[in-house]
């Protein structure tokens, strides 16, 4: 790369963030069924951030290598080849199985901070069991990941039986400090009464290597990405299912940003669940991935093609949007920021349409602090109220 095509790449980002931020105000809703953005400076402060944490988790994880890149799509192609022989791709519920119950659990007592207090919480470990399927492309390097086979559950559990809420965090979340911030605890746990069970994601937090929680997730490694969303799956129904042991009273599922993915992927699966949230949901990954692909790769995309249609094929298999969901529709809701810039408005419009028009909420924010909007808590409480977990 020549010394002034470096030397102009700063100027090149900054202008780039300003653009792409203020282009959500200038040109508003697309669609009739989504409200039409009303532009401030907070909201535009609030895209600019958006677009600013995408940059910088590019920046901290670093530039693929081509060769490695390269390596990933003919990878790719291999699992397309594989997943249509074996009858996935036109049947893709037929890729997932079953997973047993937890035979082998172990917990601890831990403290950590939520705001300005002290909570105490349960630690739950168990082997995850999960392994993609004999033969597929990259299961070798998946299975030889050093920490992620064990999986791990954060627990606040009333002494009273209480109805269960299973929170699904997001990504760069999976820590306590992390999801006890960035879940409504006070509102979740202490005034509306549930038990919380907080799954860690595959290759976040404990299950992660590197400084940045998830920051693996972000390599352009697409059999991979397809292994978490269904490990993912896998681990979240083995908690319903050791919640459902040893407790009957109802459980629902909430889940943010990535979270709400897995939480969209699990309503096709889990129909006896009291309710399922998805909050700033990602639904469409090939999209998610190329709306915040490292600005390096798009500049210079002769170094880093992907063929995006080769991903869509091959992700079909863990698409929330390949299966019918299992939950009622009154059950289900959803609320999504309309100047989101990470995962962009099409995508919570999307699982909406797929999910019959559910109630939905949208909210004036973003993304990174959409979870802190003032209006979701409102929200949450009429979901969980409505759908029994919470008394009126």
């Amino acid at each position: 790369m020549r010394l002034e095509t470096l030397l102009t790449i700063p100027a090149q980002q900054l202008g780039a963030l300003v653009t792409e931020a203020w282009g959500a105000f200038r040109r508003g809703s697309t669609w009739s069924d989504v409200p039409t953005l009303r532009p401030s400076v907070g909201l535009f402060g609030e895209a600019l951030l958006d677009r600013t944490f995408t940059l910088m988790t590019s920046v901290l994880v670093g530039v693929p290598v081509p060769e490695t890149v390269r390596h990933m799509v003919d990878e790719l192609l291999e699992a397309y080849a594989f997943y249509e022989a074996q009858g996935w791709l036109a049947d893709p519920r037929s890729y997932h199985r079953d997973p047993p119950p937890i035979s082998a659990v172990e917990s601890r007592r831990r403290a950590t901070f939520a705001g300005r207090r002290r909570l105490a919480y349960e630690h739950v470990s168990f082997p995850s069991g999960f392994a993609p399927h004999e033969g597929e492309p990259g299961r070798e390097r998946w299975l030889a990941h050093p920490l992620n086979g064990v999986a791990h559950v954060y627990v606040l559990e009333h002494e009273e039986p209480r109805p269960w809420l299973v929170g699904v965090h997001g990504f760069a979340m999976g820590t306590p400090l992390v999801n006890f911030a960035g879940f409504p605890v006070r509102l979740l746990h202490e005034e509306l009464g549930l038990n919380l069970a907080m799954p860690v994601l595959p290759l976040h937090g404990p299950r992660g290597v590197g400084g940045l929680s998830g920051a693996e997730v972000l390599s352009p490694d697409y059999t991979r990405m397809v292994h978490l969303f269904t490990q993912a799956l896998w681990d979240v129904r083995r908690t319903l299912a050791w919640i459902r042991a040893k407790s009957d009273e109802p459980v629902g599922l909430y889940g943010i940003s990535l979270g709400g993915y897995v939480s969209a992927l699990a309503a096709a699966f889990e129909p006896e669940l009291a309710c399922v949230i998805a909050g700033i949901p990602a639904v469409d990954f090939p999209g998610l991935a190329s709306d915040n692909q490292p600005w390096i790769m798009r500049r210079y995309g002769d170094e880093f093609e992907v063929d995006w249609k080769l991903v869509r094929a091959v992700s079909h298999v863990v698409s929330p949007l390949a299966f019918p969901p299992q939950v009622p529709r009154e059950r289900r809701f959803i609320y999504a920021g309309l100047a989101d810039r990470v995962v962009k408005p099409y995508q919570p419009r999307a699982l909406w349409r797929h999910w019959e028009e559910p109630e939905i909420h949208w909210f004036s924010g973003g993304h990174v602090l959409g979870i802190w909007n003032d209006t979701i808590g409102d929200f949450l409480v009429r979901a969980l109220e409505s759908s029994g977990l919470a008394r009126a």
